[in-house]
């Protein structure tokens, strides 16, 4: 179980997000460690107190829904300030390693550390080509308790999912301000009916997952739960940094930033193995993968596209992801059994 630590004396609180790494060839494995600090917020400000007013005003949220557990253990993580500047430790196996940088001005740390194959052997569970290994990650102040992740360590060869959440596997109506919002903060997450069987499938077919969404962090264990609750394999999880006030200010709808970069990054640090993309036809998902699929030509297998009713995708716009997927697959579906179907020529075991 992935926990968030939080200090006894002080309001510092402290994630660590579940990374990956591979072999390399005489020097151990390369695994990146990532992960946030920030400043729990122990009693509200006026401030605070005043931008979830402004939240319950935009979704129409009652008084018993604001006062539900639901919302209640959902605010305290957006209500956070982010704790810059801090050194992170972090221990594999019996050895530890003092991260070079210090938490960025958003509270982020993101850096890869190389470790030897006998400690790689002490903390590594799993057989075959599915192995992890346990870490953990402390500050350098000790009154902040240590947090626990995991590392999966892929094969150089191989299949990887990059697979969207919201829209995606996951029932967020981000095309709806308000519906978005309240799915957000005051109701269980759902999962997209049969997602979560075809990935089951596709993982029993090797492949290897990573969840690249612009779900803000501050949802990270809400959406642990979900992909556990739900079966989702296990995986990656990227997500981006967010700040309430700024999207409740500028009155815009949550949006997609960033997902290319981590795309990106996952292709140049895997560099020998392939990759599926699935998203959703309601906002970027299409023109990032299509600029994915140019700039790794060879490296997509297969792009798949979620119908959704109220934005689809032009048919037109699915040609030219089409057309730039190099001997791979792309298309647009609707339910999960059309996925299956789609998707059997990437994964002809189905």
């Amino acid at each position: 179980m992935i926990k968030i630590g939080v200090s006894k004396d002080t309001d510092s609180a402290l994630l660590a997000y579940p990374g990956f790494g591979q072999l390399e060839a005489k020097t151990g494995w390369r695994v990146h460690v990532s992960g946030l600090v920030w400043q729990v917020p122990v009693v509200f400000s006026m401030r605070q107190r005043m931008m979830i007013r402004m939240l319950g005003g935009v979704m129409q949220a009652s008084s018993d829904q604001m006062s539900g557990e639901v919302f209640q253990s959902r605010i305290v993580p957006f209500m956070a300030e982010a704790d810059h500047r801090r050194s992170i430790i972090v221990t594999i196996g019996k050895t530890s390693h003092r991260l070079r940088k210090k938490t960025r001005r958003n509270g982020r740390f993101s850096e890869w550390v190389h470790i030897s194959e006998a400690d790689a052997q002490l903390a590594t569970e799993g057989t075959g080509s599915r192995q992890l290994l346990r870490y953990s990650v402390a500050l350098d102040d000790s009154q902040v308790e240590p947090v626990e992740s995991v590392i999966y360590l892929y094969p150089q060869n191989g299949l990887s999912v990059v697979s969207d959440i919201d829209d995606t596997i996951k029932d967020s109506s981000v095309g709806d301000r308000r519906e978005l919002l309240a799915n957000t903060f005051l109701r269980e997450f759902r999962s997209v009916d049969g997602m979560a069987n075809v990935y089951q499938k596709w993982s029993e077919l090797g492949a290897e997952f990573h969840y690249v969404s612009s779900s803000p962090w501050q949802l990270f264990r809400s959406l642990l739960d979900l992909q556990t609750e739900h079966a989702f394999p296990a995986g990656t999880l990227h997500l981006r940094n967010f700040r309430l006030r700024d999207q409740l200010l500028k009155k815009v709808a949550i949006r997609r930033q960033g997902k290319a970069t981590a795309i990106k990054s996952l292709l140049k640090n895997l560099p020998q193995r392939d990759f599926v993309l699935v998203g959703d036809s309601g906002e970027k998902d299409p023109k990032i993968y299509r600029k994915i699929c140019r700039k790794f030509p060879q490296r997509v297998k297969g792009v798949f596209i979620r119908q959704l009713e109220h934005r689809p995708l032009e048919a037109e716009k699915l040609k030219k992801i089409q057309n730039a997927v190099e001997g791979g697959v792309c298309g647009g579906f609707s339910t999960a059994d059309e996925l299956m179907e789609l998707s059997s020529r990437v994964f002809p075991g189905d």
